[in-house]
Protein backbone atom coordinates (compact mmCIF):
# COMPACT_ATOMS: atom_id res chain seq x y z
CA UNK A 1 0.00 0.00 0.00
CA UNK A 2 1.33 3.45 -0.89
CA UNK A 3 1.95 6.10 1.73
CA UNK A 4 -1.02 8.16 0.48
CA UNK A 5 -3.32 5.14 0.59
CA UNK A 6 -2.04 4.21 4.04
CA UNK A 7 -2.82 7.70 5.31
CA UNK A 8 -6.26 7.52 3.79
CA UNK A 9 -6.93 4.38 5.81
CA UNK A 10 -5.62 5.96 9.01
CA UNK A 11 -7.67 7.68 11.64
CA UNK A 12 -6.87 9.05 15.08
CA UNK A 13 -5.05 7.29 17.90
CA UNK A 14 -3.08 5.17 15.46
CA UNK A 15 -6.17 3.23 14.40
CA UNK A 16 -7.36 2.65 10.84
CA UNK A 17 -10.85 3.32 9.62
CA UNK A 18 -11.44 -0.43 9.77
CA UNK A 19 -10.24 -0.52 13.39
CA UNK A 20 -12.88 2.04 14.29
CA UNK A 21 -15.48 0.13 12.30
CA UNK A 22 -14.71 -3.06 14.23
CA UNK A 23 -14.69 -1.19 17.55
CA UNK A 24 -18.11 0.30 16.76
CA UNK A 25 -19.43 -3.13 15.82
CA UNK A 26 -18.20 -4.64 19.10
CA UNK A 27 -19.73 -1.85 21.19
CA UNK A 28 -23.03 -2.06 19.30
CA UNK A 29 -23.21 -5.82 19.80
CA UNK A 30 -22.31 -5.39 23.47
CA UNK A 31 -25.21 -2.98 23.93
CA UNK A 32 -27.60 -5.32 22.11
CA UNK A 33 -26.49 -8.36 24.14
CA UNK A 34 -26.73 -6.58 27.51
CA UNK A 35 -30.13 -5.07 26.74
CA UNK A 36 -31.45 -8.33 25.31
CA UNK A 37 -30.25 -10.09 28.47
CA UNK A 38 -32.12 -7.60 30.64
CA UNK A 39 -35.34 -8.05 28.67
CA UNK A 40 -34.99 -11.85 28.66
CA UNK A 41 -34.46 -11.82 32.43
CA UNK A 42 -37.46 -9.59 33.02
CA UNK A 43 -39.78 -11.61 30.78
CA UNK A 44 -38.69 -15.03 32.08
CA UNK A 45 -38.44 -14.18 35.79
CA UNK A 46 -41.18 -11.58 36.12
CA UNK A 47 -38.72 -9.33 37.97
CA UNK A 48 -37.72 -5.85 36.91
CA UNK A 49 -34.10 -4.95 36.29
CA UNK A 50 -33.41 -2.05 38.64
CA UNK A 51 -31.38 0.46 36.65
CA UNK A 52 -27.78 0.17 35.48
CA UNK A 53 -26.63 -1.49 38.71
CA UNK A 54 -29.36 -4.08 38.31
CA UNK A 55 -28.29 -4.67 34.71
CA UNK A 56 -24.75 -5.48 35.82
CA UNK A 57 -26.03 -7.66 38.65
CA UNK A 58 -27.92 -10.08 36.41
CA UNK A 59 -24.72 -10.62 34.43
CA UNK A 60 -22.56 -11.19 37.51
CA UNK A 61 -22.92 -14.98 37.60
CA UNK A 62 -20.88 -18.11 38.27
CA UNK A 63 -17.16 -17.27 37.85
CA UNK A 64 -17.76 -13.51 37.99
CA UNK A 65 -18.19 -13.33 41.80
CA UNK A 66 -14.98 -15.34 42.23
CA UNK A 67 -12.98 -12.76 40.29
CA UNK A 68 -14.59 -9.99 42.35
CA UNK A 69 -13.74 -11.85 45.56
CA UNK A 70 -10.08 -11.99 44.56
CA UNK A 71 -10.14 -8.33 43.52
CA UNK A 72 -11.57 -7.22 46.87
CA UNK A 73 -9.95 -9.65 49.31
CA UNK A 74 -7.15 -11.46 47.51
CA UNK A 75 -6.37 -15.15 47.97
CA UNK A 76 -6.50 -17.04 51.27
CA UNK A 77 -5.33 -20.49 52.43
CA UNK A 78 -8.68 -21.47 53.98
CA UNK A 79 -12.43 -20.99 53.61
CA UNK A 80 -14.23 -19.86 50.47
CA UNK A 81 -11.30 -17.70 49.44
CA UNK A 82 -9.18 -20.82 49.09
CA UNK A 83 -11.44 -21.87 46.21
CA UNK A 84 -10.39 -18.70 44.40
CA UNK A 85 -6.92 -20.22 43.93
CA UNK A 86 -8.36 -22.00 40.88
CA UNK A 87 -8.68 -18.60 39.14
CA UNK A 88 -5.65 -16.89 37.63
CA UNK A 89 -4.89 -13.43 39.01
CA UNK A 90 -4.31 -10.88 36.24
CA UNK A 91 -7.98 -10.14 35.56
CA UNK A 92 -8.95 -9.62 39.24
CA UNK A 93 -5.79 -7.56 39.78
CA UNK A 94 -6.83 -5.23 36.96
CA UNK A 95 -10.33 -5.03 38.50
CA UNK A 96 -8.79 -3.94 41.78
CA UNK A 97 -6.61 -1.37 40.04
CA UNK A 98 -9.47 0.21 38.08
CA UNK A 99 -11.73 0.11 41.14
CA UNK A 100 -9.38 2.57 42.82
CA UNK A 101 -10.73 5.14 40.38
CA UNK A 102 -14.35 4.03 39.88
CA UNK A 103 -14.83 2.74 43.46
CA UNK A 104 -17.07 -0.11 42.33
CA UNK A 105 -15.54 -3.56 41.63
CA UNK A 106 -18.48 -4.72 39.51
CA UNK A 107 -18.38 -1.60 37.32
CA UNK A 108 -14.60 -1.92 37.18
CA UNK A 109 -14.90 -5.50 35.91
CA UNK A 110 -17.33 -4.52 33.16
CA UNK A 111 -15.22 -1.54 32.11
CA UNK A 112 -12.20 -3.80 31.74
CA UNK A 113 -14.17 -6.34 29.74
CA UNK A 114 -15.50 -3.55 27.51
CA UNK A 115 -12.03 -2.20 26.71
CA UNK A 116 -10.59 -5.70 26.34
CA UNK A 117 -13.42 -6.87 24.07
CA UNK A 118 -12.92 -3.88 21.77
CA UNK A 119 -9.18 -4.57 21.75
CA UNK A 120 -9.83 -8.24 20.98
CA UNK A 121 -12.08 -7.32 18.05
CA UNK A 122 -9.56 -4.87 16.61
CA UNK A 123 -6.65 -7.29 17.11
CA UNK A 124 -8.62 -10.10 15.49
CA UNK A 125 -9.26 -8.03 12.38
CA UNK A 126 -5.67 -6.79 12.25
CA UNK A 127 -4.25 -10.31 12.56
CA UNK A 128 -6.48 -11.71 9.83
CA UNK A 129 -5.69 -8.72 7.58
CA UNK A 130 -2.03 -9.73 7.57
CA UNK A 131 -2.96 -12.61 5.26
CA UNK A 132 -6.37 -11.73 3.81
CA UNK A 133 -8.56 -8.88 2.65
CA UNK A 134 -9.97 -6.27 5.03
CA UNK A 135 -13.44 -7.57 4.16
CA UNK A 136 -12.63 -11.09 5.35
CA UNK A 137 -10.86 -9.67 8.42
CA UNK A 138 -13.96 -7.69 9.39
CA UNK A 139 -16.15 -10.76 8.83
CA UNK A 140 -13.92 -12.89 11.10
CA UNK A 141 -14.27 -10.32 13.91
CA UNK A 142 -18.03 -10.16 13.34
CA UNK A 143 -18.37 -13.95 13.51
CA UNK A 144 -16.35 -14.02 16.72
CA UNK A 145 -18.68 -11.51 18.39
CA UNK A 146 -21.92 -13.18 17.29
CA UNK A 147 -20.69 -16.64 18.27
CA UNK A 148 -23.20 -18.35 20.60
CA UNK A 149 -21.00 -17.93 23.67
CA UNK A 150 -19.60 -14.49 22.78
CA UNK A 151 -21.50 -12.91 25.70
CA UNK A 152 -18.60 -14.01 27.88
CA UNK A 153 -16.52 -11.34 26.13
CA UNK A 154 -18.86 -8.70 27.60
CA UNK A 155 -19.27 -9.93 31.19
CA UNK A 156 -17.05 -10.03 34.27
CA UNK A 157 -15.12 -13.04 33.01
CA UNK A 158 -11.46 -13.11 31.97
CA UNK A 159 -12.14 -14.25 28.38
CA UNK A 160 -11.99 -10.81 26.74
CA UNK A 161 -8.73 -9.82 28.43
CA UNK A 162 -7.19 -13.20 27.67
CA UNK A 163 -8.22 -13.19 24.01
CA UNK A 164 -6.95 -9.63 23.52
CA UNK A 165 -3.56 -10.62 24.97
CA UNK A 166 -3.34 -13.80 22.91
CA UNK A 167 -4.11 -11.97 19.67
CA UNK A 168 -1.67 -9.17 20.52
CA UNK A 169 1.05 -11.75 21.18
CA UNK A 170 0.42 -13.40 17.81
CA UNK A 171 0.49 -10.04 16.04
CA UNK A 172 3.80 -9.16 17.70
CA UNK A 173 5.27 -12.49 16.61
CA UNK A 174 4.03 -12.02 13.04
CA UNK A 175 5.81 -8.66 13.01
CA UNK A 176 9.01 -10.25 14.31
CA UNK A 177 8.74 -8.40 17.64
CA UNK A 178 9.60 -11.45 19.70
CA UNK A 179 10.30 -9.63 22.96
CA UNK A 180 6.84 -8.09 22.87
CA UNK A 181 5.31 -11.43 21.87
CA UNK A 182 6.89 -13.14 24.86
CA UNK A 183 6.07 -10.37 27.34
CA UNK A 184 2.44 -10.16 26.25
CA UNK A 185 2.28 -13.94 26.27
CA UNK A 186 3.43 -13.90 29.90
CA UNK A 187 0.45 -11.68 30.75
CA UNK A 188 -1.85 -14.13 28.94
CA UNK A 189 -0.36 -16.99 30.95
CA UNK A 190 -1.13 -14.99 34.10
CA UNK A 191 -4.76 -14.62 32.98
CA UNK A 192 -5.83 -18.16 32.10
CA UNK A 193 -4.14 -21.59 32.37
CA UNK A 194 -4.04 -22.20 28.62
CA UNK A 195 -1.97 -19.04 28.15
CA UNK A 196 1.10 -21.24 28.59
CA UNK A 197 0.21 -22.85 25.25
CA UNK A 198 1.41 -19.69 23.52
CA UNK A 199 4.97 -20.93 24.03
CA UNK A 200 4.69 -24.03 21.78
CA UNK A 201 2.24 -22.29 19.44
CA UNK A 202 4.58 -19.38 18.70
CA UNK A 203 7.46 -21.82 18.66
CA UNK A 204 5.74 -23.67 15.80
CA UNK A 205 6.16 -20.63 13.52
CA UNK A 206 9.80 -20.25 14.61
CA UNK A 207 10.43 -23.93 13.84
CA UNK A 208 8.66 -23.55 10.49
CA UNK A 209 10.87 -20.57 9.61
CA UNK A 210 14.01 -22.44 10.66
CA UNK A 211 12.97 -25.44 8.57
CA UNK A 212 12.60 -23.24 5.47
CA UNK A 213 15.72 -21.10 5.96
CA UNK A 214 17.96 -23.26 8.16
CA UNK A 215 18.82 -20.08 10.05
CA UNK A 216 18.32 -19.68 13.78
CA UNK A 217 17.12 -16.35 15.14
CA UNK A 218 18.11 -15.95 18.78
CA UNK A 219 15.21 -13.51 19.30
CA UNK A 220 12.85 -16.48 19.14
CA UNK A 221 14.04 -17.33 22.64
CA UNK A 222 12.07 -14.33 23.97
CA UNK A 223 8.98 -16.52 23.70
CA UNK A 224 10.23 -18.29 26.83
CA UNK A 225 9.00 -15.23 28.74
CA UNK A 226 5.56 -16.85 28.56
CA UNK A 227 6.77 -19.12 31.35
CA UNK A 228 7.06 -16.09 33.63
CA UNK A 229 3.27 -15.73 33.69
CA UNK A 230 2.80 -19.28 34.93
CA UNK A 231 5.69 -18.86 37.37
CA UNK A 232 4.01 -15.77 38.85
CA UNK A 233 0.77 -17.70 39.36
CA UNK A 234 2.63 -20.54 41.05
CA UNK A 235 4.33 -17.96 43.28
CA UNK A 236 0.89 -16.64 44.30
CA UNK A 237 -0.14 -20.17 45.26
CA UNK A 238 3.06 -20.72 47.23
CA UNK A 239 2.82 -17.41 49.06
CA UNK A 240 -0.81 -18.12 49.96
CA UNK A 241 -0.60 -21.76 51.00
CA UNK A 242 3.04 -22.83 51.02
CA UNK A 243 2.29 -25.08 48.04
CA UNK A 244 2.93 -23.80 44.53
CA UNK A 245 0.48 -26.34 43.13
CA UNK A 246 -2.32 -25.83 45.65
CA UNK A 247 -4.68 -24.85 42.80
CA UNK A 248 -4.58 -28.42 41.49
CA UNK A 249 -5.92 -29.71 44.79
CA UNK A 250 -8.66 -27.08 44.79
CA UNK A 251 -9.73 -28.01 41.27
CA UNK A 252 -9.70 -31.70 42.11
CA UNK A 253 -11.50 -31.44 45.45
CA UNK A 254 -14.10 -28.80 44.66
CA UNK A 255 -14.70 -29.08 40.90
CA UNK A 256 -13.61 -32.71 40.39
CA UNK A 257 -11.17 -31.55 37.72
CA UNK A 258 -8.21 -33.72 36.81
CA UNK A 259 -6.46 -34.78 33.64
CA UNK A 260 -7.91 -37.83 31.89
CA UNK A 261 -7.55 -39.41 28.43
CA UNK A 262 -9.72 -37.61 25.83
CA UNK A 263 -11.95 -40.64 25.26
CA UNK A 264 -12.73 -40.76 28.99
CA UNK A 265 -13.88 -37.13 29.02
CA UNK A 266 -15.93 -37.58 25.85
CA UNK A 267 -17.55 -40.69 27.30
CA UNK A 268 -18.61 -38.73 30.41
CA UNK A 269 -20.31 -36.05 28.30
CA UNK A 270 -21.93 -38.70 26.11
CA UNK A 271 -23.35 -40.39 29.20
CA UNK A 272 -24.64 -37.05 30.49
CA UNK A 273 -26.35 -36.64 27.13
CA UNK A 274 -28.51 -39.66 28.08
CA UNK A 275 -29.46 -38.13 31.44
CA UNK A 276 -33.21 -38.12 32.29
CA UNK A 277 -32.85 -34.40 33.09
CA UNK A 278 -33.39 -33.00 29.59
CA UNK A 279 -31.78 -29.63 30.35
CA UNK A 280 -28.63 -31.22 31.77
CA UNK A 281 -28.49 -33.69 28.90
CA UNK A 282 -28.78 -30.93 26.30
CA UNK A 283 -26.40 -28.37 27.84
CA UNK A 284 -23.64 -30.46 29.41
CA UNK A 285 -24.03 -33.46 27.16
CA UNK A 286 -25.08 -32.56 23.62
CA UNK A 287 -23.83 -28.96 23.47
CA UNK A 288 -20.41 -29.73 24.95
CA UNK A 289 -19.93 -32.62 22.52
CA UNK A 290 -21.04 -30.41 19.61
CA UNK A 291 -18.47 -27.72 20.38
CA UNK A 292 -15.73 -30.28 20.93
CA UNK A 293 -16.58 -31.63 17.48
CA UNK A 294 -16.47 -28.12 15.99
CA UNK A 295 -13.10 -27.49 17.62
CA UNK A 296 -11.68 -30.79 16.36
CA UNK A 297 -12.95 -30.23 12.82
CA UNK A 298 -11.50 -26.72 12.84
CA UNK A 299 -8.15 -28.03 14.07
CA UNK A 300 -7.94 -30.60 11.28
CA UNK A 301 -8.74 -27.99 8.63
CA UNK A 302 -6.29 -25.52 10.21
CA UNK A 303 -3.45 -28.03 9.94
CA UNK A 304 -3.81 -28.03 6.16
CA UNK A 305 -4.81 -24.43 5.50
CA UNK A 306 -3.40 -22.08 8.16
CA UNK A 307 -0.03 -21.16 9.61
CA UNK A 308 1.64 -23.75 11.88
CA UNK A 309 1.24 -21.46 14.92
CA UNK A 310 -2.51 -21.16 14.32
CA UNK A 311 -2.93 -24.91 13.90
CA UNK A 312 -0.80 -25.56 17.00
CA UNK A 313 -2.87 -23.10 19.05
CA UNK A 314 -6.06 -24.81 17.91
CA UNK A 315 -4.83 -28.35 18.50
CA UNK A 316 -3.15 -27.78 21.85
CA UNK A 317 -6.15 -25.91 23.23
CA UNK A 318 -8.52 -28.61 22.02
CA UNK A 319 -6.44 -31.25 23.77
CA UNK A 320 -6.43 -29.08 26.90
CA UNK A 321 -10.25 -28.90 26.82
CA UNK A 322 -10.91 -32.53 26.08
CA UNK A 323 -8.55 -33.94 28.72
CA UNK A 324 -10.53 -32.42 31.58
CA UNK A 325 -12.39 -35.02 33.59
CA UNK A 326 -15.44 -32.78 33.89
CA UNK A 327 -15.83 -30.64 30.78
CA UNK A 328 -18.84 -28.37 31.15
CA UNK A 329 -17.43 -25.29 29.42
CA UNK A 330 -16.24 -26.36 25.95
CA UNK A 331 -18.64 -23.93 24.19
CA UNK A 332 -17.08 -21.04 26.13
CA UNK A 333 -13.54 -22.31 25.64
CA UNK A 334 -14.13 -22.49 21.89
CA UNK A 335 -14.11 -18.68 21.85
CA UNK A 336 -10.36 -18.85 22.45
CA UNK A 337 -9.82 -20.81 19.21
CA UNK A 338 -9.48 -17.63 17.17
CA UNK A 339 -8.24 -19.36 13.97
CA UNK A 340 -11.62 -21.11 13.85
CA UNK A 341 -13.24 -17.78 12.99
CA UNK A 342 -10.84 -17.27 10.11
CA UNK A 343 -11.95 -20.60 8.70
CA UNK A 344 -15.64 -19.80 9.24
CA UNK A 345 -15.16 -16.39 7.62
CA UNK A 346 -13.70 -18.08 4.56
CA UNK A 347 -16.67 -20.44 4.45
CA UNK A 348 -19.09 -17.53 4.87
CA UNK A 349 -17.83 -15.85 1.70
CA UNK A 350 -20.53 -17.94 0.04
CA UNK A 351 -23.87 -16.32 0.74
CA UNK A 352 -25.68 -19.51 1.68
CA UNK A 353 -23.09 -20.33 4.34
CA UNK A 354 -23.08 -16.76 5.57
CA UNK A 355 -26.85 -16.99 6.15
CA UNK A 356 -26.59 -20.41 7.80
CA UNK A 357 -23.73 -19.49 10.13
CA UNK A 358 -25.17 -16.10 11.07
CA UNK A 359 -28.62 -17.52 11.77
CA UNK A 360 -27.23 -20.40 13.83
CA UNK A 361 -24.98 -18.09 15.84
CA UNK A 362 -27.62 -15.48 16.65
CA UNK A 363 -30.32 -18.01 17.57
CA UNK A 364 -28.11 -19.86 20.02
CA UNK A 365 -26.57 -16.65 21.32
CA UNK A 366 -30.05 -15.47 22.27
CA UNK A 367 -30.91 -18.75 23.98
CA UNK A 368 -27.67 -18.96 25.96
CA UNK A 369 -27.90 -15.31 27.04
CA UNK A 370 -31.46 -15.87 28.31
CA UNK A 371 -30.28 -18.87 30.32
CA UNK A 372 -27.17 -17.17 31.70
CA UNK A 373 -28.85 -14.03 33.02
CA UNK A 374 -31.40 -16.17 34.91
CA UNK A 375 -28.54 -17.88 36.75
CA UNK A 376 -28.78 -21.13 34.84
CA UNK A 377 -25.60 -22.87 33.73
CA UNK A 378 -24.65 -21.72 30.25
CA UNK A 379 -20.98 -22.67 30.13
Amino acid sequence: MSVSNDRRHRSILGMTVQDWSVAAMVLALKAVVLIFGAMAFQIASGERVAGFAGLLTIWNRWDGPQYLLIAEHGYAPTGDQRLALAFFPLYPWTIRLVAVAVRDPVLSAFLISTVASVAAGVMMARLVALDASRRLAWRAAWLLFIFPTSYFLHTDYSESLFLALVLASFIAARRERWLAAGAIGALAALTRPNGILLLPALGADALWTWWKTRRFNWRWSWTALVLCGLAAYLAVNYRTTGDAFAFLGVQREHWSHSLVPPWSSIRVNYQIGQDPDATRAAMIGTQVLLYLAIGLAGTVVAIFSLRPSYAAWMGLNWIFFVTQSWDISAPRYTLMLFPLFILIARLARRRIWDVIVTSWSLLWLGLFVAEFVRGHWAF
